[in-house]
């Protein structure tokens, strides 16, 4: 049996036409959302330091060499804004000045921003972004004009 051309180009534009009306209402899921993508427990995984024009580097090595016990630090992320870290007992004295959260901290991510803050009121605003099951705040400061950028890479557990 032959197909007339015409038929062929009939069933050539509805699936044409379907595929453009599927593309059109696909739409990003929740699950892409900054806020979908931090839920979870994350665990530092780089701590990387740029000072000026030298070359990055990872300083969380150097870290865990003095403070083994930070490779068990977590930080879990809960979809009504909790944020609680867990610290081992042998961290907890030393963990308190870097982490700064104890209790249940809230967060928000919004506009590239993640905002923290405590119970006590403090508030911490870093930049945040995602890359796969990794997390990354970024923040700089500038002191005698030279500009120090960290970045805090977190994976998911």
């Amino acid at each position: 049996m032959k197909i007339s051309s015409n038929f062929r180009k009939v069933v050539v534009l509805l699936v044409l036409s379907s595929l453009a009306m599927a593309v059109m209402n696909c739409s990003k899921s929740d699950s892409d959302t900054p806020s979908a993508q931090i839920e979870g427990t994350w665990k530092i995984s780089g701590i990387l330091v740029k000072e000026g024009t030298k070359p990055e580097t990872d300083q969380f090595p150097l870290l865990l060499a003095f403070l083994p016990c930070f490779k068990d630090v977590t930080f879990t992320f809960k979809s009504n804004g909790d944020l609680t870290a867990s610290v081992p007992a042998a961290c907890q004295a030393t963990a308190d000045d870097f982490i700064g959260t104890s209790g249940t901290a809230k967060y928000e991510v919004k506009s590239g921003k993640l905002t923290i803050t405590d119970t006590d009121g403090t508030t911490t605003t870093e930049d945040v972004t995602f890359s796969g099951n990794q997390m990354t705040w970024s923040s700089s400061e500038t002191t005698a004009g030279v500009v120090t950028t960290t970045k805090v890479v977190l994976t998911k557990q």
